[in-house]
């Protein structure tokens, strides 16, 4: 037998006992029915019987679908008890390319070949493609694999280019100077590609190659590009590397071309020169004069990156104006009409950065009217619906601070767009509009569309990651999933995928995708729901509210940091809180037994609440950060409670990034989910996040 044989045997029993064990413990909580095993005293019993111990929900109807909530565990089960797929062995081959740091070119455009579309395809094939330049591979294969994939660096540009020529191929030439034009590339490819297509570069691609090496800041390959460079743009171009390694241009006697002004690639070189040497207010002056640029720079992330550190360094010394000067020099690294939420992540995290920064900053120096349009600017150019909704909100409130009640109204409006956000729902009161939940009806697809979805290696792999329990590279193919889909039917088959694995938290990732996409028809499949034990049901918004944010309902998540199971407990806590309760810790039941886990979740938060005297922001930050943290954040930033400070203003000042996130995540989805299931929750009324915020509209 061999050793992949072997492998495939221990893959399949290990599922095998899993799948038996979920599916037993799936009839014994469905026989049962309710029981009193916390009662009896014996936690070691109890924490292995509570999922009988909880309360039966109603069931929902999802078109012709009725759904309990209960069914997702079934369905589950009947995945785990099933027989692994083919696609298994590429979800592990997947898992091990990953983590190779040299692999070797064949093995990943084999496999990007036979699996198109899995998560980090890019990723792959960028490493894969850094191989090139140590690695043989046969021309013809080269060529067949860059037809369907091309190539997404210079190098592997490069190789194109000669895989090109060794097959006889006319368009090498047109390779070979995109290749060059690109930028750098290991000295070998540099050699023969000059060697073998140096009679076809034009000035234009010498020039073009020059400008591309000084934005990577490739020093070396930049002084032996130099001589093949004429004219004003040879001067220009000596200029701007005397400037990266760290030189005044001036002070060797280079003389700068009349039009340098207005070049991005001199403005970025010089800009940062001299901030990096300490001389800001040079720099700060140099782009708040420079003209329009002339043309697009080479490496807009490391323009808009060069701009944020200047406009917050003019922020910081006070001089807003300055500051928002150059956050709008940014915008010049784009065509006019660029929609920047559109961009790879790279640009749009440090265009995000930019305007958010400054927005913030000139709202602290009382500068509403540029803090309003920072923040606007910031709102329009972020892909995701917590951003979005957050910048359209502070643009809007910050108009108002500035007497624009127009462009209040108008921010607000489009904040409110995203009901299910911690910031679309506070711009609903604003505008005096109550939260309502859009009605689930999803499209059915037609029967086409269902087979060339379920055709697709994404998807038969996401089934196979629904079923191994390995929690993290699921999440990674969920998230894939959605940001595949742009249509109604696309996320409608996502939520039969779901419904079928019985994966809350693909239907919880994928419903965040659709928010973001502004379609609200997957809402109920977005915020599922889940029994609880019997006891808790005073929670139960809470909880499910936690659970979304912290897991996505999955119940075998562990953290990085080793939290695990449903509401996220670290082994610590939870045995503390067992200890609280009279109740044996089991550790292995954390996850094993969501009960169990929500249990000592629930009693955690509630004690956290109980220490905060009834405050759900600062009990749900505590649940986070600890109640350690929030005690010295009070004692810092002041006290909501008390009124002193906005409880809006407190959570954005909380230092930690992932607890102001958590806190805007687990208040939002609290609210949704007393919007949705008002006869379970604990708010009511047009604005149940102002329950959980301890105000009244209009505060």
């Amino acid at each position: 037998m061999s050793s992949m044989d072997t492998q495939r045997i221990s893959f399949l029993r290990a599922h095998l006992r899993r799948g038996a064990a979920l599916l037993a413990m799936a009839g014994f909580a469905a026989g049962m029915g309710s029981s009193a095993a916390f009662a009896s005293g014996n936690g070691a019993d109890a924490a292995t019987s509570t999922a009988a111990a909880s309360t039966q929900q109603s069931p929902e109807q999802f078109g012709d679908i009725v759904w309990n909530p209960s069914d997702w565990e079934k369905a589950r089960a009947r995945q785990m008890a099933a027989t692994p797929g083919p696609m298994a062995m590429a979800v592990a081959r997947w898992q091990t390319l990953q983590k190779q740091t040299q692999p070797a070119f064949n093995d990943i455009a084999n496999f990007i070949t036979l699996y198109p579309g899995l998560p980090s395809q890019d990723r792959l094939q960028s490493k894969a493609e850094g191989r090139l330049s140590d690695e043989y591979v046969d021309p013809a294969r080269l060529v067949s694999f860059f037809e369907r994939n091309p190539p997404l660096t210079t190098q592997g540009q490069a190789s194109y280019a000669l895989a090109l020529r060794a097959m006889g191929r006319p368009e090498a030439t047109t390779m070979a100077r995109k290749a060059w034009r690109g930028g750098d590339m290991s000295p070998t490819s540099e050699a023969t590609l000059s060697a073998m297509f140096g009679g076809a570069f034009t000035p234009a691609d010498h020039a073009s190659r020059m400008d591309s090496l000084l934005w990577e800041g490739a020093t070396d390959a930049a002084s032996r590009q130099l001589r093949y460079v004429t004219g004003d743009k040879r001067t220009l171009f000596m200029a701007r590397l005397a400037a990266l390694q760290g030189s005044d241009p001036a002070m060797l006697g280079i003389s700068l071309p009349r039009d340098a002004a207005g070049d991005p690639g001199w403005l970025y070189n010089r800009a940062r020169q001299m901030r990096s040497s300490g001389n800001l207010a040079g720099a700060r002056a140099l782009i708040t004069t420079a003209p329009a640029l002339t043309h697009l720079p080479d490496n807009p992330f490391s323009f808009v990156r060069e701009m944020r550190y200047n406009a917050v360094a003019a922020a910081d010394a006070g001089d807003i104006g300055s500051a928002v000067k150059i956050a709008l020099k940014a915008n010049e690294a784009f065509a006019p009409g660029t929609d920047v939420s559109t961009l790879s992540g790279p640009i749009r995290d440090e265009y995000e950065k930019l305007f958010h920064t400054i927005g913030e900053k000139a709202m602290a120096r009382g500068d509403a009217a540029n803090a309003s349009r920072m923040f606007a600017i910031y709102g329009a150019s972020q892909l995701t619906a917590p951003a979005r909704s957050k910048g359209f909100y502070f643009a809007g409130t910050t108009a108002a601070k500035a007497g624009m009640g127009n462009v209040a109204k108008a921010e607000l409006e489009k904040a409110a767009a995203y009901p299910d956000q911690f910031y679309g729902q506070l711009a609903l009161e604003k505008l005096g509009r109550p939260l309502k939940v859009p009605a689930s009806t999803l499209p059915t697809p037609s029967n086409d569309a269902r087979v060339n979805f379920n055709a697709r290696p994404l998807v038969q792999a996401s089934r196979e990651v629904g079923r191994t329990g390995d929690w993290r590279t699921a999440v990674a193919f969920f998230k894939e999933l959605g940001r595949q889909a742009e249509t109604p039917e696309e996320f409608a088959l996502i939520a039969e995928l779901a419904r079928e694995t019985g994966r809350r938290d693909l239907a919880v990732i994928a419903g965040r995708e659709a928010s973001t996409k502004q379609l609200y028809q997957f809402s109920r499949y977005a915020f599922p729901r889940i029994d609880v034990p019997i006891g808790t049901e005073k929670n139960w918004a809470i909880i499910h509210a936690i659970a979304r944010q912290e897991s996505q309902f999955a119940t075998d998540a562990q953290s990085h940091v080793g939290a695990r199971g449903l509401m996220q407990l670290m082994p610590g806590t939870a045995r503390e809180q067992a200890g609280k309760m009279m109740l044996s810790y089991n550790s292995s039941a954390l996850i094993d037994d969501p009960q169990y886990n929500i249990r000592l979740g629930s009693a955690y938060f509630a004690r956290m609440l109980d220490v905060f005297g009834g405050s759900y922001p600062l009990a749900i930050a505590a649940y986070n950060a600890g109640p350690g943290n929030v005690g010295k954040w009070l004692r810092s930033n002041g006290d909501p409670r008390t009124g002193a400070v906005d409880w809006v203003e407190w959570i954005e000042d909380i230092p930690f990034s992932e607890t102001r996130r958590y806190v805007a995540r687990v208040l939002e989805n609290a609210a949704y989910y007393d919007a949705l299931y008002p006869d379970s929750g604990n708010a009511s009324g047009a604005y149940p996040l102002f329950y959980y915020m301890g105000k009244k509209p209009g505060q």
